[in-house]
């Protein structure tokens, strides 16, 4: 599955001369990466072009999940996590050998980004508010701390997707329901906090130092008050400006998260408290951007092409 971002991107670098190079791993049989030693050449192949890994000025790394099929069987689907480990393990040291390129993110900090433990933490230490709660696979001190919570919000850490529209989204429990539910719990840890009430949301886009903030009407659907996600076609959305405070509070979170590109999730409740709900490092941005005529992808693209002349 083509992701249009990545089109959209290498369109945009291909009108500024730029020669955009796109190795996905999920078509090996159009795409390759090639190590040999003695000495060492790293040589990739996509698109018809190669190119020697030391040439590269720039990478953009926004590898999805592989959505496209279940494996029918036991041995495919064994035989579909070793196709991807491989893949994992021949990437992933390109951090190391391409350490001197601009990185949109650089994998470090994408990992360690992609801790929700970990986002919390930062984002309450740099002064943002976020919703009471515990991750934990223990039920008994889920349920302690659930107690004195009006509504209970069930989260994944991760994700869980089963093609072709299978997706595990947030979802509101009653207590009893994670009572009845607590063999389940046991078997992983998972996020559960207090529902904060909204006025609205907002999607917040960084890239670099440029903030696109978004204003999601979440409350005027019902399918979409609770999870703007379930429904996010039929939703109203407009640009939003932020109070200078909460974006320069905000800037200095991203930095301190060591990104160049994030998209951020928050919840304004009604007395204007801002909420931070959790960072994507690979957020998606393309409608936003086709309904409200934003600027993401072309400056996602000049960051990857005036760092190609560093």
């Amino acid at each position: 599955m083509e992701d249009p971002h990545v089109s959209q991107v290498c369109s945009l670098l291909k009108k500024r001369e730029g020669n955009p190079i796109v190795l996905n791993p999920f078509k090996g049989s159009e795409n390759s990466i090639s190590y040999s030693y003695n000495p060492l050449s790293i040589r990739i192949n996509a698109q018809g072009h190669s190119i020697e890994a030391k040439k590269i000025k720039s990478v953009w790394w926004r590898l999805k999940p592989n959505l496209i099929s279940i494996p029918e069987t036991p041995e495919e689907f064994e035989r579909s996590k070793f196709i991807h480990r491989e893949w994992q393990l021949t990437l992933e040291p390109l951090k190391y050998f391409l350490k001197d390129c601009f990185w949109i993110n650089r994998r470090e900090a994408d990992a360690l980004c992609r801790n929700k433990p970990f986002q919390l933490n930062l984002a309450n230490r740099e002064g943002f508010k976020i919703p009471d709660g515990i991750i934990s696979n223990n039920s008994s001190e889920v349920q302690k701390k659930i107690s004195g919570f009006k509504q209970v919000v069930y989260k994944p850490l991760s994700y869980y997707i089963v093609p072709p529209d299978r997706i595990l989204y947030s979802s509101i429990m009653t207590k009893d329901e994670v009572e009845h539910k607590s063999p389940n719990i046991e078997q992983a840890p998972c996020i559960f906090q207090e529902y904060i009430e909204k006025d609205f949301e907002l999607r917040i886009t960084i890239v670099g130092n440029k903030v696109f903030s978004v204003k999601i009407k979440s409350q005027q659907n019902n399918i979409t008050k609770f999870d703007w996600r379930k429904d996010q076609i039929n939703v109203d959305y407009e640009v939003f400006e932020l109070p200078k405070g909460i974006q320069q509070k905000l800037l200095n979170l991203h930095q301190k998260f060591e990104m160049f590109f994030g998209a951020y999730d928050f919840i304004v409740d009604p007395k204007g408290e801002y909420y931070f709900l959790e960072v994507n490092p690979a957020g998606q941005w393309l409608w936003l951007e086709e309904i409200l005529n934003l600027s993401i992808s072309e400056s996602i693209a000049e960051a990857l092409i005036d760092n190609t002349k560093n």
